[in-house]
């Protein structure tokens, strides 16, 4: 049985008018011909409205589409996660706000942006496989760095609760928003209750603006646990682009692994 997974971190960008040429209705045909292409078992998009997650459902038949929208009423931009049909089963999903009530739909910290921010908390298992793994999808603040702090602790205390209850493998990923020399990264790499490992540290630039930024630009990030970051892997960016025209603002980065049967 092929025991490889390919799990990919995406910021899909919202359907924005400023961006011109490289709006969402001019990167969709792309987008679907790449996860056509690499055919990942799961892919964490964030940044992701209603319409775009409705346009994948509709355009992705080989996937499940997991959405969870992070205002008030669940809907508005949020997250979603795609699980390939034929490879993946999902055997729980949660969805809590970055926030001092978790729980409060469309709730945040009081020092965060007027956006609410959600983590999606998923066990998956690869198909005839027998030991399931955790994967949280997040998208932290944009503009504050203490909420970012914040989130990412909370998204770890869950991690650690979670490994109390399943000790499975973990993967941690998403747009953390962070520069790798930031309070929030160093968070993560220092965790001590459950020790993670980042493996994409020295990829480069992660966020790109659709090609505008010239200096290293990393803020997207995969982390995984100690004895998951020993197993074979590698990680690449997708930095696909035609006349200009990008899949989306940051280049989206997959990680293949190989995992204990």
């Amino acid at each position: 049985m092929n025991n490889e997974l390919k799990l990919v971190t995406f910021n899909v960008r919202g359907a924005w008018r400023g961006d011109g040429m490289n709006s969402f209705i001019h990167r969709a045909g792309m987008i679907l011909c790449k996860i056509d292409e690499e055919r990942p078992d799961v892919i964490c998009f964030q940044e992701v409205p209603e319409k775009i997650a409705a346009f994948f459902e509709h355009h992705m038949p080989d996937y499940q589409i997991f959405y969870h929208g992070r205002c008030e009423k669940r809907n508005g931009e949020g997250l979603a996660t795609a699980i390939r049909r034929d490879t993946m089963e999902l055997l729980s999903i949660d969805c809590f706000w970055l926030s001092p009530t978790p729980n409060v739909p469309g709730s945040r910290f009081a020092e965060q942006s007027d956006c609410p921010r959600v983590c999606q908390a998923m066990m998956l298992r690869r198909r005839g496989a027998a030991d399931p793994f955790w994967v949280y999808n997040n998208h932290l603040d944009h503009i504050s760095d203490t909420a970012r702090i914040l989130g990412i602790r909370q998204v770890m205390a869950r991690v650690a609760e979670d490994q109390a209850r399943f000790r499975f493998p973990v993967f941690i990923v998403g747009d953390f928003n962070a520069y790798p020399d930031s309070e929030t990264v160093r968070f993560c790499d220092e965790y001590k209750e459950f020790p993670i490992i980042e493996l994409t540290r020295g990829c480069g630039t992660t966020f790109h603006d659709f090609g505008r930024r010239t200096y290293e630009s990393h803020i997207d990030y995969i982390y995984v646990d100690r004895a998951t970051a020993e197993l074979t892997h590698t990680v690449e960016r997708w930095m696909d682009e035609y006349d200009g025209i990008y899949l989306t603002d940051h280049y989206p980065v997959s990680l293949t692994i190989a995992l204990n049967d």
